[in-house]
């Protein structure tokens, strides 16, 4: 039977797991198929792919798109040529738009009393930083309790530390991917927190810009969601993909890989259905 986690990330964004142990950890859990979806970075895909072939495993070429403005939209791409000139431009971009980010997020912090090492930020991102690494040494500073208590008293919008980013849109994403031979997937779309009604209506245009599937199954969507976003993919003809968005215990310690498979009652017939737009093997 085909298994998969399809929301993946590693150190070569914000998780913290090299892309090796992240497929081997994917192998002992169960899964036929993953995907590794670093926060706009495929510098873990050559690592990730080394490590699928030797545990047998199909490794699906994938990233996370930093969409939208003040608001963030993302998407994930998945099954594009990683050596493609425009999607590596794509990533250089988005480092160099990330480094400036954090640097702007330590200033605010700085200028509200929180002084914290830039060094230290820029050690634990591996040269891709975001907010989740601000947030980590915000912990280890004494600054807040966990990741998620550093996000809400400083990193949030609203906050002194948030820093907007640049607008990209779910649309520029999906030309990007159909361009590399790729398609595009709404990531956890309860997490833009709209009413099934709006979402429907966006999702609905994105479609029609490009937008391939919808991210279903993830841990944000509650069992009462399901049949309402189940409902929406279906209308707008949308492939039905689920993941983990595994991170590591000191991100989202309260996630694990594959923990998703209970819930996902169709995923080996939405898993042929993604491999056969993508062209892999079952």
């Amino acid at each position: 039977m085909l298994k998969a986690d399809l929301h993946l990330h590693s150190t070569a964004s914000d998780g913290t797991m090299r892309p090796e142990e992240v497929v081997r950890l994917s192998a002992q859990k169960g899964c036929t198929h993953l995907a590794l979806t670093d926060h706009d970075s495929i510098s873990g895909i050559e690592e990730a792919q080394k490590e699928a072939e030797k545990a047998g495993l199909v490794l699906i070429p994938g990233i996370e798109m930093s969409c939208g403005g003040d608001k963030e939209i993302h998407v994930l791409g998945y099954g594009f040529d990683r050596n493609n000139e425009a999607v590596k431009a794509f990533c250089r971009s988005k480092g160099e738009e990330r480094r400036s980010r954090v640097a702007r997020m330590a200033g605010q912090l700085k200028e509200n009393g929180v002084s914290v090492s830039l060094d230290r930020v820029m050690e634990l991102a591996r040269g891709v930083p975001g907010r989740a690494h601000m947030a980590r040494v915000l912990v280890e500073e004494g600054y807040a309790s966990s990741v998620r208590n550093a996000f809400d008293r400083y990193l949030a919008q609203g906050r002194c530390g948030f820093v907007p980013k640049k607008l990209f849109t779910v649309e520029q994403a999906a030309g990007l991917m159909a361009q590399a031979g790729g398609i595009t997937v709404l990531a956890h779309p309860m997490q833009l927190k709209k009413s099934f009604t709006v979402l429907e209506s966006l999702v609905s245009a994105w479609t029609a810009g490009g937008l391939c599937g919808m991210e279903v199954y993830h841990p944000s969507a509650d069992a009462g969601d399901l049949p309402a976003l189940l409902g929406i993919a279906h209308r707008c003809g949308l492939l039905v993909t689920g993941g983990s968005d595994f991170h590591g215990a000191q991100v989202k310690p309260d996630i694990e890989i594959a923990q998703e498979f209970s819930r996902w009652k169709t995923m080996e017939t939405d898993l042929h259905s993604l491999l056969k737009r993508l062209q892999l093997p079952a």
